[in-house]
C-alpha cells in the first residue's frame, strides 16, 4: 500500500465518520484494487498530508469533539435502557404449576411424542423411538423439565417480553436462572437435570454473544 494514502477503514481508526469524510474530505483522491478480494470493489484512498491538514482545522476538532459527545450520549442511553431492563427482571417471578406426578409424566411422554411424530411426518425420513413410562429415568426426566419449562411455566411469555430489547442476553441468563431454580424447588427429584440443562443453556447464549 502506498505510503501517501489511508484506506477508509484506517480513517475510521482514526475517529472519522462517514459524514464527517463528507463534510472535509468531500471525496477520495485515489482508487486501487482490494489486494484481498480482487473481485471486491476498489478501495478509497485518501491522501493522508490531506487527512492530517484537515485534522488540525478547528472545525473538524469541533465536529469530533460533538460527535464524541453524542457517541457518549448513545452509549450511556443504551446502558441505562440495559440497567432497567435487568433491574426489572429481577423482580419478575416465575410461576409454575405444581401437579400430581404421573400426570405430569403422562402429559410429558405424550407432548414428546406428538412432537416427535409431526417431525416425522414433516420429514419423511425422520425415525424416532416412543417415550414411554419405562423409558430410561434421565430421559424422562429431561423431558419432563421441557414440559414444565413451556407448559406449566410462564417461562415462554417472559422471553417474548425481553424480544428484541437491550441487554436481552443478560435477561436471558437471569430468566433461565429463575426457572430452573424454580423448578428444582418444586420438584426436588429434577434437580440434577435443572442444572444440566441451566449449565448448557448458558454456555449456548455465551458462545452466540
Amino acid at each position: 500500500m502506498n505510503k501517501e494514502y489511508m484506506t477508509k477503514s484506517t480513517l475510521k481508526t482514526r475517529g472519522w465518520t462517514d459524514k464527517g469524510m463528507g463534510l472535509f474530505l468531500k471525496t477520495h483522491d485515489k482508487e486501487a484494487k482490494n489486494p484481498v478480494f480482487k473481485s471486491a470493489s476498489p478501495m478509497k484512498l485518501y491522501l493522508i498530508q490531506r487527512v492530517e491538514k484537515a485534522e488540525q482545522t478547528k472545525r473538524f476538532q469541533e465536529f469530533q469533539s460533538k460527535n464524541k459527545t453524542k457517541r457518549e450520549g448513545s452509549k450511556k442511553a443504551v446502558d441505562t435502557k440495559r440497567q432497567n431492563l435487568l433491574q426489572e427482571i429481577k423482580g419478575w417471578n416465575i410461576q409454575l404449576e405444581q401437579k400430581d406426578l404421573e400426570n405430569i409424566k403422562k402429559s410429558a411422554i405424550y407432548s414428546y411424542n406428538q412432537f416427535k411424530q409431526e417431525m416425522a411426518e414433516e420429514f419423511d425420513n425422520y425415525d424416532f423411538t416412543p417415550a414411554t413410562i419405562k423409558s430410561d429415568v434421565l430421559f424422562l426426566n429431561r423431558i419432563i423439565v421441557n414440559y414444565l419449562r413451556h407448559n406449566l411455566s410462564n417461562y415462554d411469555d417472559k422471553l417474548e417480553e425481553i424480544f428484541g430489547k437491550v441487554g436481552k442476553a443478560e435477561a436471558y441468563h437471569i430468566i433461565n436462572k429463575k426457572i430452573y431454580s424454580k423448578m428444582a424447588e418444586v420438584y426436588p427429584f429434577l434437580k440434577d437435570e435443572c442444572d444440566n440443562q441451566l449449565m448448557r443453556k448458558l454456555d449456548e447464549t455465551d458462545n452466540q454473544i
